[in-house]
């Protein structure tokens, strides 16, 4: 006893280590990523990049006079179309190796310091498109200020060809060159972080379509739009990150970005149309009229000499309606208890009337915004729909293996009465051949007037029909009378008397799946516990099931001589794990069908109470 207490403690100890290595681990991979995230962040909070917000004079060209503080107006809504706006500062931090980045969105720039031009960039130093456009696009660039620039005005001339960017300050950042691209990672970390998430989950996607469609020679269309929503999310956010105005040319930045601005509720609102039900008809013409549109104002920019940027707002104004048509749809699938949008329309909901604000200011031509908000409300939706395809694929998967389960012990029952099934069949012939002598025999009685022999004779003959019944009738119900059968001719095997009472109709609203699992758990759990008592005639299970009323009653009752049977000699030490283990499935299962589960037992009775609710 003292041996197996000392086990007992050592293997206390051995699980308490474990966790050593485990922890270990971990605290490396925290202490790695706040170190990168440290290194990202450091040149930042030590002062050596900044961005200068607060201390520019604004004011349009043609009206030197009339003076705007940056501090309080964050755009000139009286500069038109092609008028210059005048960002002007004195310049008072001194910074070893200074460098300016500036970053404009569809403008044109001129760089000055003290009158001399330290830059420039306007349609006289750009190369024309192929259709001879002149679209500034989305500029990030850097200015090398000379060492003495301290006690000099800094002006930034900014100028756009198109109404909704006019009037817009460009954004400027001052520090040392060294530390510049630590701080434009910084900055763009939360565009990296969609990035790299969307990305992840678009490769995973298309990853799981190519083993479905490999498997089962199917292409799942709605993982396929998903799957372009997630790459588009991700690419619009590279596109339309200040670092991506370092890596590509202002005119690709910007076509790139508004074009996967475009594509990215497309695809989305295509997802959603391939999710509804109810409503799929009359949101599909929407879909179709949508698609048509959008593709209708692309041609109309492509074959004529107007620009992207010009034309956009016809979109948004779409996206508007969109973005409401999607809403009632989205709340009409959940009112019809659509799954997906019984989970998903709060989040729909939410991204869509958000997505409409910013519709709406982009359509008013005042949408400026120095985040990327829509990106980030994509990525918010996307992520609440893998999650919910994740946890779908995954009740789905868990499914099909119940049922495959099921089908295993169905054939299993099956197969135990099938040599059953063939000696009866023998009986049967054989019984068939004997009819026919039978029924002459009957017949010379008959003739004889022998009646007492006759009704004799028909008794017999009618207890030899019972030998017909090839498997056991416990009830109506088919499965049942598998299972009981079964675990009936078991019994007798390990010599345990049972007692199984059904009053079954032969069809239940159960599913068979969950009550075959109910059944065998109950039995498995009685005979394991029935089997180890050491007196035969001590065995003993009583089961009964009864339907009524819409309520399924399932009680199980065995012998269970805890004091005496052989759990006391360590046999079956894993006994208490099997039962916490049957007893967790039943109880899942019970409240399925918002039923009850109650557990008795003592010295010499083990005791299970099931009541299920199937209306």
């Amino acid at each position: 006893m003292m041996k197996k207490l000392n086990n007992e403690i050592l293997k206390k100890k051995d699980r308490k280590i474990s966790w050593v290595p485990y922890l270990l681990v971990v605290l490396v991979f925290m202490a790695i990523g706040i170190f990168f995230i440290q290194a990202l962040n450091t040149p930042f909070s030590k002062g050596s990049m900044a961005e200068i917000k607060d201390t520019w004079v604004y004011y349009a060209k043609d009206d030197p006079i009339t003076l705007f503080k940056s501090r309080y107006v964050k755009r000139l809504n009286s500069v038109s179309t092609d008028e210059t706006m005048v960002m002007e500062r004195t310049m008072v931090r001194k910074v070893p190796n200074p460098t300016l980045l500036i970053q404009g969105n569809h403008q044109w720039l001129t760089v000055t310091l003290n009158g001399e031009i330290l830059y420039q960039y306007n349609p006289n130093t750009v190369k024309p498109t192929p259709f001879g456009k002149k679209n500034p696009g989305n500029i990030m660039t850097e200015v090398q200020l000379p060492k003495n620039y301290v006690g000099k005005i800094l002006r930034i001339e900014v100028k756009s060809p198109y109404k909704n960017y006019a009037g817009i300050p460009a954004r400027v950042f001052i520090g040392e060159a060294d530390s510049l691209m630590s701080y434009i990672v910084s900055v763009s970390m939360p565009q990296i972080l969609i990035l790299i998430v969307c990305t992840f989950i678009s490769i995973a996607i298309m990853i799981f379509i190519g083993a479905e469609l490999i498997k089962k020679q199917r292409l799942n269309w709605e993982l396929i739009l998903l799957a372009c929503f997630a790459l588009t999310i991700a690419l619009e956010a590279a596109a339309g990150d200040i670092l991506a105005g370092l890596l590509f040319s202002p005119l690709v930045n910007s076509t790139l970005a508004m074009l996967l601005a475009i594509f990215t509720p497309i695809f989305l609102i295509s997802y959603y149309c391939l999710k509804m039900q109810q409503s799929q008809k009359y949101y599909r013409l929407w879909v179709f009229f949508h698609i048509s549109f959008d593709l209708a104002i692309l041609l109309w920019a492509v074959l004529t000499k107007v620009d992207l940027p010009e034309v956009k707002f016809y979109i948004d104004a779409a996206n508007i309606f969109g973005t409401l048509a999607t809403t009632i749809a989205a709340i009409t699938e959940a009112h019809q208890k659509n799954r997906f949008f019984v989970i998903c329309t709060p989040w729909i909901v939410l991204v869509a009337m958000a997505h409409c604000f910013i519709y709406i200011t982009s359509v008013v031509q005042s949408n400026f915004y120095l985040v990327n908000i829509s990106g980030l409300l994509f990525a918010v939706i996307l992520l609440v729909i893998f999650t919910y395809t994740l946890v779908e694929g995954v009740a789905r998967s868990e499914k099909n293996k119940r049922q495959m389960h099921f089908l295993e012990l169905k054939t299993e029952l099956l197969e135990d009465n099938h040599a059953s099934v063939i000696t009866h069949l023998q009986e049967l012939e054989q019984l068939r051949k004997d009819f026919r002598q039978n029924l002459l025999l009957v017949k010379d009685l008959g003739e004889d007037g022998n009646l007492p022999a006759v009704n004799e004779y028909l008794g017999k003959l009618l207890e030899e029909t019972n030998q017909l019944d090839i498997i056991g009738s416990f009830s109506e119900h088919t499965l049942t009378n598998l299972i009981l059968n079964r675990y009936q001719k078991n019994a007798e095997q390990r010599s345990i008397a049972v007692n199984f009472e059904a009053k079954l109709p032969a069809t239940l609203t159960v599913a068979d799946d969950d009550l075959s699992q109910i059944l065998v758990h109950l039995l498995e759990h009685a005979m394991r516990e029935t089997y180890a008592i050491h007196d035969p005639k001590e065995r003993q299970i009583h089961l009964q099931i009864q339907y009524s009323a819409e309520k399924l009653e399932i009680n199980c009752s065995h012998t269970a001589h805890y004091h005496t049977n052989i759990f006391e000699q360590g046999i079956t030490t894993d006994f208490p794990k099997k039962e916490v283990l049957d007893l967790f499935v039943i109880e899942k299962i019970a409240k399925k069908y918002q039923g009850q589960l109650n557990h008795a037992k003592d010295e010499t009775k083990d005791q299970i109470k099931l009541l299920l609710s199937l209306n």
